[in-house]
């Protein structure tokens, strides 16, 4: 039983996981894709040896370092990616963003129906225990979290039937008046039914909205993940693209790079009429720090680029990256413009955009896939786009909403990796294991941002810590 002890703060018990509270309903009643559960069983030898097949300039020696690197700030990761393809037909798995607190549990089918807690269990058994046995804090635990009730309860119930003991489960916002959490000297503390406050010696962190305004570098209480991860880019577009390029610098004699948009950083508000024209009439404006499709402009048009800059504040600076068009045309550089490839065309021979989320955590083993599943565009990308209709309606997949109330889910735009939605997305396993591959190098370059700046860690598991290659 969850009871309420004190505002926005509840109690988690051993035993309170119920399965109907932490999946979408749709997802109860589906079943697992066998290419999907195949491939998230695969051995990392396995990714490594077809990865390499289709891509034989890669060095294999340095594909399974990354794959069984050790993140020290980042272990906890879901990384954004698009189904593309040019005008030669030469389709990639794009990265979109790397996020640092990713949604992904409620609507993944269990992988093995004897596990309810499913993905759930997994992470929290094979990341965040690991990491709270190496930690050597006083303390009780807790979950914190600003959105997605329905994936925080349910980790709050796992983490208390894996550990044995009662948790925190607390609602901590930025705009919070009394919050129910505090740091002191680095420590987090909850405040209980009696208005005493708790200490918390290690907590599951899921607080998305400008977490830096309320969390401090380098807590006394371990965090999944720290707010160093959100710095180092798992929550700054913009800081993300540098830690990308540096990557594929380092990588570049070994034949393995991440595959992005083509992006320019820190650009200006009074730029940006310029990089429209020089990317031929449409681009993709992102304010560096925003996350769940807000603060994401798609822009092709004049008019839809003055609408832009209306809700864009001109002291600002800008992340610019080039549009994935719809479908290919004459008027557009066949050598650099990507097309989506979008979902197999329904009865009325309609065609969607849609992204891949593909979360994946830190284990003995390396980094592993952890949830995977698609979400789709709602107007589709074969079909003239009606004038008084934004160009959002066709390139922008994010289902969170958000409201004057709080925040709410377009699910019906889901699309599980189950038996009944999988086939509509034209994908087969070498794209997951494109996919995961670039996910991976993605936390791989963000995590090696995160020790350069802000130091080695020495609070996470005994496993064998990899370093970078030589």
């Amino acid at each position: 039983m969850k009871l309420s002890i004190s505002k926005n703060v509840h109690l988690v018990e051993p035993g309170d996981f119920e399965p109907t509270d932490h999946w979408y309903p749709r997802v109860l009643n589906s079943n697992i894709h066998p290419l999907v559960s195949y491939f998230l069983n695969l051995t990392h030898e396995q990714m490594v040896e077809r990865y390499h097949r289709l891509h034989p300039q890669s060095d294999p020696a340095a594909l399974m370092e990354i794959m069984t690197y050790q993140p020290q700030y980042f272990r906890w990761a879901g990384t954004d990616l698009m189904h593309v393809t040019n005008n030669e037909g030469n389709r990639k798995l794009t990265v979109i963003e790397t996020n640092s607190c990713p949604s992904g549990q409620k609507s993944m089918p269990l992988l093995d129906l004897n596990v309810e807690q499913g993905g759930y269990k997994r992470l929290i058994e094979q990341t965040f225990k690991p990491m709270v046995d190496n930690h050597h804090e006083n303390g009780a635990l807790a979950v914190i979290y600003d959105k997605n009730p329905m994936e925080n309860i349910g980790y709050a119930a796992t983490v208390a039937d894996v550990f044995g003991e009662n948790v925190f489960l607390a609602k901590f916002e930025a705009k919070d008046a009394e919050p129910p959490v505090k740091f002191v000297d680095g420590k987090m503390w909850v405040r209980n039914q009696n208005e005493e406050w708790v200490e918390i010696r290690a907590a599951f962190r899921y607080v998305t909205q400008e977490p830096w305004s309320i969390i401090p570098e380098n807590t006394k209480t371990l965090l999944l993940n720290p707010i160093e991860a959100c710095l180092a880019g798992g929550r700054n577009k913009e800081v993300a693209s540098r830690a990308y390029d540096d990557f594929n610098r380092k990588f570049a004699d070994k034949g393995i790079s991440i595959f992005t948009p083509s992006t320019f950083r820190n650009v200006s508000f009074y730029e940006l009429e310029r990089h429209f024209e020089m990317l031929g009439g449409s681009m993709v404006i992102k304010v560096p720090d925003s996350n769940a499709g807000q603060g994401v402009y798609t822009v092709i048009s004049k008019k839809e680029l003055e609408h832009a800059k209306s809700q864009l504040d001109p002291n600002q600076l800008y992340l610019v990256q080039e549009l994935i068009h719809s479908n290919y045309s004459n008027g557009l550089d066949p050598m650099k413009a990507w097309y989506h490839v979008g979902t197999i065309p329904d009865s009325k021979g309609r065609s969607f955009a849609f992204d891949l989320r593909l979360m994946m955590h830190a284990t003995e083993e390396g980094m592993r896939p952890l949830a995977v599943y698609s979400r789709r565009s709602r107007f589709p990308l074969n079909t003239p786009l009606p004038e008084d209709m934004n160009s959002w309606e066709v390139y922008g997949t994010n289902l969170s909403v958000k409201g004057e109330d709080g925040w709410t889910y377009a699910d019906e735009r889901l699309m599980l990796f189950d038996v009944r939605n999988f086939g509509q997305l034209g994908l087969g396993i070498d794209e997951m294991i494109k996919g995961f591959v670039q996910s991976i190098m993605g936390v791989y370059a963000i995590d090696q941002n995160a020790r350069k700046t802000f130091g080695d860690k020495t609070s996470i598991p005994n496993f064998k810590i990899q370093t970078t290659l030589s």
